[in-house]
C-alpha cells in the first residue's frame, strides 16, 4: 500500500471510531512506529486529525459558541473527560482556601464531588453551583451577585465589584475554548472583565480544560494561555500543545482516561 493511501485509511478508521493508536497503525499497517508517527504528522499539519499521547483522535470544529440557556444541571449524563478534571483539580485544593470555582461544567463537577471533611471557601457567579455547595456543612459560600444570565449566573458591574473586594488563593477557571494563539475565548463580552478581575486578584489561576476545548476558538478572548499559572487537561491533548505551553512557561497536568476518548 502506498503512504497516501495508507493515510487516507487512517482518517476514514479515525473519523469511524473516533481514534486510533499508533500500535494499531503499526499492526494493521505492518510500519515502524516512528513511520507511523510521521503519518500522523502529517496528517494532523492538513487539519485531519489531532495527535494524542500515543495515537490521534477525530477532529471537533473549531469555533465553540454555547447555546443562550446551557446550564450544567441539564447534562444528564456524565462527561468522564470533564469529570477526570474536575477530579484532579480538588486535588490541589488545601484545607481553609478560599478559591473561585468556574460555571462551566467542569466546575459544576468539581463542587458535586469536594470531599466531605475539606473546609474551605467557595466563590462562585453561578446559582447553580451555589445550591449544590448549599448542602455541604463544611464549604462556605460566597455567591457573586448581580444581573443573572439565561445560563443561571451572574458576571455583571455588580459582580465585579464584588470580586474586587475579595482574596482568592486559587481560581479555577474554564472558558469555552483555549488556543496558542488566541487564549481563553469565551462567546459572551460580559463575562471578559469578569474573568480578568478573578484571575487578578486570586494568587495562582488554573485552567481546567478537557482536550476537546483545546486548539478551538470561541469569539471573545479572556486571556493568554501563559496568564495561567497551571493547566489541567487530559490525555487526548496534542502532544504539540503540551509542548509549546511548556515552552511558555505553564505547568501542565494530564489526566489518564479509561477507555480512550469519550463520546
Amino acid at each position: 500500500m502506498f503512504m497516501e493511501e495508507r493515510q487516507k485509511d487512517i482518517v476514514r478508521k479515525v473519523n469511524e471510531t473516533g481514534r486510533i493508536l499508533v500500535s494499531e497503525i503499526q499492526e494493521c499497517y505492518q510500519i515502524s512506529a516512528d513511520c507511523a508517527r510521521r503519518d500522523l504528522r502529517m496528517l494532523e499539519s492538513r487539519g485531519l486529525l489531532q495527535r494524542t499521547h500515543g495515537g490521534a483522535i477525530a477532529v471537533h470544529p473549531r469555533e465553540i459558541y454555547p447555546a443562550p440557556t446551557y446550564n450544567p444541571i441539564e447534562i444528564k449524563e456524565i462527561q468522564t473527560d470533564y469529570l477526570a478534571v474536575a477530579q484532579k483539580a480538588i486535588e490541589s485544593i488545601q484545607n481553609k482556601d478560599v478559591i473561585y470555582i468556574t460555571t462551566s461544567l467542569v466546575g459544576y463537577y468539581m463542587a458535586e464531588n469536594l470531599p466531605k471533611d475539606l473546609t474551605i471557601t467557595v466563590l462562585t457567579n453561578s446559582v447553580t453551583i451555589a445550591e449544590v455547595l448549599r448542602k455541604k456543612i463544611n464549604v462556605t459560600v460566597i455567591l457573586l451577585g448581580g444581573e443573572m444570565s439565561h445560563r443561571g449566573h451572574c458576571h455583571d458591574f455588580y459582580t465585579i465589584q464584588m470580586v474586587k473586594n475579595i482574596r482568592m488563593n486559587k481560581a479555577f477557571l474554564s472558558h469555552a475554548a483555549l488556543s496558542l494563539d488566541f487564549g481563553a475565548s469565551i462567546h459572551d463580552p460580559a463575562g471578559v472583565e469578569f474573568g480578568k478581575a478573578v484571575m487578578k486578584n486570586s494568587r495562582v489561576n488554573i485552567g481546567l480544560y478537557p482536550s476537546k476545548k483545546i486548539g478551538k476558538h470561541s469569539i471573545h478572548s479572556v486571556c493568554k494561555v501563559n496568564d495561567y499559572d497551571l493547566l489541567i487537561t487530559d490525555d487526548n491533548v496534542s502532544e504539540d500543545f503540551l509542548i509549546q505551553v511548556r515552552e511558555l512557561g505553564v505547568a501542565v497536568e494530564t489526566v489518564h482516561l479509561e477507555g480512550g476518548n469519550p463520546a
